[in-house]
């Protein structure tokens, strides 16, 4: 899908000006923009608080630190709700007005295609909803309201017809908006209520902004790699991030030594020793507050080496 990137090519309906503490707003102008051009090379500018923009060129580095950000926007925007590393989508009448839905599925599919960075925060749910995979039936745990949520347990726990009924009757505002109330004769019938009422909260209330959501990840051919292959984007999207080790940015750096029995060379040695031996240091918590994920933030950009926008710096330069 990287091929779909024109690197060579960046209009300037491509620049992106960011204001750190509102990213997903500042993406949105943009990915708004008339001619704005997913297939072509992003140009990012951070801008400080007077409205200064950090740097004129963009290498790269800010691309990568951008598309991070951007993600971690997208992870907390509020078409999200359920635990930090199992979301599903919410209900927001006014995010389907604006088709935010449809937006944050585009940025999404920039940042997969553009630098690698994956969401790594999807429910099993939802990703098997936009690679077109049957899913299972809703349970009442996938509830996101509580109140209602509390309701259709007391529902479910019922013993008798008439406790269910009662326990239906409390719920009747809620269980009424979504055509679900109904009196039961039997236990079986409130198990029916119970299960048809958490289908529709968990998947028939959102069917309007999971097509607007599955719309915005057609960007870049993203939608038809995802179902011609969910496997291979399973980590991405669902797992969480394997934590970095010291390994990983030891083998994620390039040394450009000097030649085999200079003097320059022995003392390079020693240099990338005692780099690795602080990397190691790092991962043993022994130098907090830094982190691996910071060191590798610092030097790219990323916070991850499996994105695949990350080319492998080289040090070109070991102080001697």
């Amino acid at each position: 899908m990287v091929s779909k990137v024109d690197g060579s090519f960046c209009p300037t309906s491509n620049q992106i000006n960011v204001c750190r503490d509102n990213v997903l707003l500042c993406s949105v102008r943009a990915f708004k923009r008339r001619f704005f051009n997913p297939e072509a090379k992003l140009d990012v500018v951070f801008v400080d608080e007077d409205d200064n923009g950090e740097g004129a060129v963009d290498e790269g580095g800010p691309t990568r630190e951008y598309l991070r950000l951007l993600m971690r926007a997208v992870h907390q925007s509020n078409i999200f709700e359920g635990h930090e590393k199992d979301r599903q989508l919410s209900l927001d009448t006014q995010a389907l007005q604006t088709k935010l839905y449809m937006w944050v599925a585009k940025m999404i599919a920039v940042c997969v295609v553009h630098g690698g960075v994956g969401p790594h925060f999807f429910s099993e749910r939802l990703f098997h909803q936009i690679c077109g995979i049957p899913t299972r039936p809703a349970t009442v745990d996938e509830v996101g309201d509580h109140t209602f949520r509390e309701q259709l347990i007391k529902i479910q726990e019922a013993t008798t017809v008439r406790e269910a009924n009662g326990a239906i009757a409390e719920a009747a505002d809620s269980l009424s908006i979504i055509g679900a109330l109904r009196h039961v004769s039997s236990l079986e019938e409130k198990d029916s209520l119970v299960q048809s009422a958490a289908d529709f909260f968990v998947n028939g209330r959102l069917a309007t902004a999971l097509d607007q959501f599955v719309e915005g990840l057609k960007t870049l051919g993203l939608l038809e790699e995802l179902r011609k292959n969910p496997a291979v984007f399973y980590n991405m999207f669902v797992s969480e991030e394997i934590p970095l080790q010291a390994k990983d940015l030891c083998t994620l750096f390039d040394v450009d030594f000097s030649a085999q029995g200079s003097n320059r060379r022995a003392r390079e040695n020693m240099t990338i020793c005692f780099w690795r031996d602080w990397l190691i240091d790092i991962e043993e918590g022994e130098c907090s507050p830094v982190t691996l994920e910071k060191v590798l933030e610092f030097t790219s950009g990323a916070s991850t080496s499996a994105s695949t926008g990350i080319s492998t710096p080289s040090t070109n330069s070991v102080p001697s």
